[in-house]
């Protein structure tokens, strides 16, 4: 069993989005838009389609992941047309029989760490009781939240128009991120987003890891120019990595 490899491993920063929306008419295989209606989302404007929403397609033959790049309109609600990328696959796809047709779920960013590091901690806290001064028994204290501390690539910390969300922002949800929504699911928390960690498993028959470290809230961030690099740090609300292990296809 060989031992993880950083190499081996994408880290992506992703938000809470979830919802779902209607077909307005047939889409077929090569579209690079569909027409859509009913969209109900998590967000403020929940008819809104977030550029960057992820989404899913049911009746496409193979389970892709399509990338909204384009919405109409470009800015008011309801949003009634998107552009995708990879364009639509195979499959059938019908107006008249489509509820829930597109599913839309998390947007996600890919973490450059270069030459830097992410680490966690999970602890617990004890009480250890005495009678008479003699170790008796313990009793468990309270629930302690994960820390995190990642070290990215100093590139920019805003991005401009047509540029990819920068790793800064989509932590803080603002500038192009602004349309992020919490991975909490108590709108009413200060914003967190969820630290994803896929091991791609390289060789032999083991199946992949994710490791998740969800309702991440950033504590501090230091800038380092000499270095090209930012660590951040911070806590989860929760005290535990949620850990699975599958032939994940977007491993292949």
């Amino acid at each position: 069993m060989a031992r993880i490899e950083l190499r081996d491993v994408t880290i992506y920063i992703q938000d809470g989005l979830s919802g779902s929306a209607v077909l307005s008419s047939n889409a077929t295989a090569n579209d690079a838009t569909i027409n859509i209606s009913s969209v109900n989302l998590n967000t403020t404007d929940t008819d809104l389609v977030p550029v960057g929403a992820r989404l899913y397609l049911a009746g496409e033959t193979a389970n892709t992941v399509h990338t909204v790049t384009a919405r109409t309109p470009t800015s008011n609600s309801p949003t009634t047309c998107v552009t995708i990328t990879p364009v639509v696959g195979a499959g059938s796809y019908n107006s008249g029989n489509s509820q829930n047709a597109v599913t839309f779920i998390n947007q996600r960013l890919e973490v450059n760490v270069g030459e830097g590091n992410l680490t966690f901690t999970e602890s617990k806290e004890y009480e250890y009781l005495r009678d008479r001064g003699n170790l008796d028994t313990v009793k468990e204290g309270d629930e302690q939240p994960i820390s995190v501390e990642m070290e990215f690539v100093f590139e920019y910390v805003r991005s401009q128009s047509g540029q990819d969300i920068t790793p800064v922002e989509a932590i803080k949800g603002i500038n192009a991120a602004a349309e992020w929504v919490s991975s909490s699911s108590d709108l009413c928390e200060p914003y967190a987003v969820d630290i994803l960690l896929k091991h791609c498993v390289p060789c032999g028959t083991d199946h992949d890891q994710d490791i998740l470290l969800p309702d991440f809230r950033w504590e501090s961030l230091d800038y380092d120019l000499q270095a090209a690099t930012i660590s951040v740090s911070g806590q989860c609300n929760v005290s535990n990595a949620t850990v699975t292990r599958s032939d994940d296809s977007e491993c292949a």
